[in-house]
């Protein structure tokens, strides 16, 4: 049992369990009100900025965690499903369950959909989870912003509860700093399984998509390896934008596109795309490695690779001055896990502590368009990049002398088929069958959209500022367009009118909107793009493809999905109102930021958000004095007025989802 209660001031929520004995509960307003004294571990400095997360729960220095696995027997069991084969008929089918796709169909199923999700991998969650990037990227700023509100913010809250009310242990270990995300995959996929359930959303996992059924410029479903599924809309929400070609959607690839047949106008130098990288979640073993995961064998490119390892993953008493951390271990803070064959409960801070990484540091792999489209080269040079992550745990190993190996408890080796590539040798295929199901993918096929976002449209005047606003907005992102490769002119669009000008040289954050435009085609019916597919620019791209931002464009798609199907229109007849109205409903903020006095709990969030978004009210941006967190001033009741005149206009289209 847990239970809620409020601090002294009553504006913070503040979470406690029944052994809150074990854990340090305080108000980060009042030091005084901190029983065991203030220390600095609860404080991250970011640019010399106090910045607290009073969310996050402080342990004890004496707690012990009961260091049980997060892992249950339903999810071992759902892992292991073949869906039968069969036709199904279904209101939406999503394609790819991973962030976007969960979110997506969580959204739609709560409204009544019949949904289908078809997952090719025996884990739901995507980067989180199957590509085992469950170190969460967060634009720390703005925590409330990313965290009070939407489908992220349940997701989030639950893996909290897991860790802790359940566990009894940090979550917050990583990135070097206490206000970190940093759940285990075996976590995110539970809680993932667990909102899907619940929701009543049919997932099909261990599922083949092998084709899209097509009409003319309709889309009405998949073929599957467990057969034809019929559906009156279909979201693309795959890593890699498959459907796109499958369905032979008009989409943008590299810094070119395709008529969804044949290429045009790559011009881009080896026909750049960001970079993949192959992940692996490893710890350290502290009775030394076992004999089967010891890499006695130099992988191929060793010394090529080595070089560079020397350099970032140093020896003992030797600087990374890359992200300033001495080695051998220093590496381990950035993508750090909670070690859960352990009762270690470091935090963030205390990154020298750290037992459980992912390898996220270093081992990104160059690729280009071949890798979306010609599934042989992409075989093989998944290959190379597991090849190359497994040099970096042979180098740790054998050159560091350091005992760290892939770890066996995150469930990749859980499904029904091993997770194994015919092009890596034998000799390490005790290693790979405990690496990530499928690689990181940054940047995806693209759909053509009604509206595009660009570095243009996304452009923050200075780090932690706001994009100019867009009342077509569904979904906020706060990245910096981070692009792992392909960053030079030669390599953007020019048909989008980008060059290196449009990409901040340092790191620029803030909120920027996603337009509704840019997850419809423009000449394609029954068909939504989501995840990292969207229409966008390849500067956009780098800064689309974060967590919590897929997870936002995922929840509007469902929202979309439903209200067109809901009203039988297609999603471009939706009024965009009624999308940033749904939402609003169902606790996603649609506004730039947070409204002061509007919170998700008020009685009028829903109406005053959707005001300010619509620019219905004037609203400015009010910056606290102490570098806190920006939020949205307005006249609330004003807002609440235009926020209900907005809802009257669109209530045909929202009750038709209640009937």
């Amino acid at each position: 049992m847990k239970y809620t209660k409020k601090d002294q001031q009553g504006e913070n929520e503040i979470r406690a369990s029944p052994k809150d004995y074990s854990i340090v509960i305080y108000n980060p307003n009042d030091v005084a009100s901190f029983p065991f004294g203030y220390h600095d571990s609860m404080i991250a400095n970011i640019d010399d900025v106090e910045y607290t997360i009073a969310r996050i729960l402080q342990f004890h220095p004496e707690a012990t965690t009961n260091a049980k696995t997060p892992l249950t027997k339903e999810q071992k069991l759902k892992w292991k499903e073949i869906p039968a084969y069969r036709e199904r008929h279904v209101d939406l089918v999503i394609a790819g369950g991973g962030l976007s796709g969960c979110a997506a169909a969580i959204s739609a199923a709560r409204r009544g959909l019949d949904v289908a999700l078809v997952e090719p991998t025996h884990m739901v969650g995507g980067q989180a989870t199957a590509a085992g990037v469950s170190a969460f990227d967060l634009t720390f700023f703005y925590d409330r912003l990313l965290h009070d509100y939407g489908l992220w913010g349940e997701l989030v809250r639950k893996i909290q509860d897991i860790y802790d009310f359940e566990l009894m242990r940090p979550v917050n270990v990583g990135h070097y700093r206490n206000t970190s995300i940093m759940p285990n995959v075996v976590a995110v996929e539970r809680a993932l399984s667990e909102m899907l359930e619940a929701s009543g959303a049919n997932v099909l996992r261990n599922t083949k998509i092998e084709g899209v059924i097509r009409t003319g410029r309709r889309i009405s479903g998949l073929h599957t390896n467990a057969g034809v599924i019929i559906a009156t809309q279909t979201i693309d929400a795959t890593e890699d934008g498959a459907l796109l070609a499958l369905g032979g959607i008009p989409h943008r690839i590299s810094n070119g596109n395709s008529d969804g047949v044949e290429e045009k106008n790559i011009t881009s130098p080896k026909r750049a795309i960001q970079d993949i990288t192959y992940t692996a979640v490893i710890r350290m073993y502290p009775d030394g490695v076992p004999d089967a995961l010891r890499v006695t064998v130099k992988p191929e490119n060793y010394e090529k690779y080595v070089l560079t390892f020397r350099k970032v993953y140093p020896p003992a008493g030797e600087l990374d001055k890359h992200i300033q951390k001495v080695g051998p271990t220093g590496f381990a803070g950035y993508r750090a896990a909670p070690d859960i064959a352990s009762t270690n409960m470091q935090t963030g801070s205390q990154y020298h502590q750290v037992t459980r990484t992912c390898l996220n540091y270093y081992n990104d792999m160059t690729t280009n368009a071949y890798f979306l489209t010609d599934s042989e080269f992409r075989e093989k040079f998944e290959a190379s990049a597991k090849l190359k992550t497994i040099s970096l745990i042979y180098y740790l190993q054998n050159e560091l002398g350091i005992p760290w190996s892939v770890v066996t408890d995150e469930g990749f080796a859980d499904g029904p088929k091993l997770p194994l590539n015919p092009h890596v040798p034998d000799c390490y295929k005790n290693i790979e069958q405990h690496m990530p199901l499928i690689p990181y993918i940054r940047e995806s096929r693209r759909i053509i959209g009604l509206s595009t976002l660009t570095g243009k449209t996304i452009s923050r005047p200075k780090k932690r500022s706001e994009a100019k606003w867009m009342t077509d907005s569904v979904a906020v992102g706060t990245y910096h367009p981070d692009l792992h490769g392909g960053r030079t002119n030669a390599h953007l669009e020019s048909s989008l009118l980008e060059s290196e000008a449009d990409k901040p040289k340092g790191w620029v954050e803030g909120p920027f909107p996603i337009p509704a435009g840019a997850l419809i085609p423009v000449r394609i019916d029954g068909f939504i793009a989501a995840e990292k597919n969207i229409s966008c620019s390849r500067i956009a791209a780098g800064a689309i493809r974060l967590h919590p931002t897929v997870v936002a464009i995922g929840e509007a798609a469902g929202v979309l999905a439903s209200l067109a199907i809901c009203n039988r229109v297609e999603p471009r007849e939706v009024p965009i109102a009624a999308v940033q109205a749904e939402l609003a409903c169902g606790g996603a903020l649609v506004s730039q930021l947070e409204v002061e006095g509007a919170t998700r709990s008020d009685q009028n969030f829903a109406e005053v958000t959707l005001s300010v978004a619509r620019n219905r009210v004037p609203w400015s941006v009010v910056r606290p004095h102490n570098n806190a967190e920006p939020v949205i001033k307005t006249e609330l009741g004003a807002a609440a007025e235009q926020g209900k005149w907005t809802y009257n206009y669109c209530r045909n289209w929202l009750e038709a989802i209640k009937k």
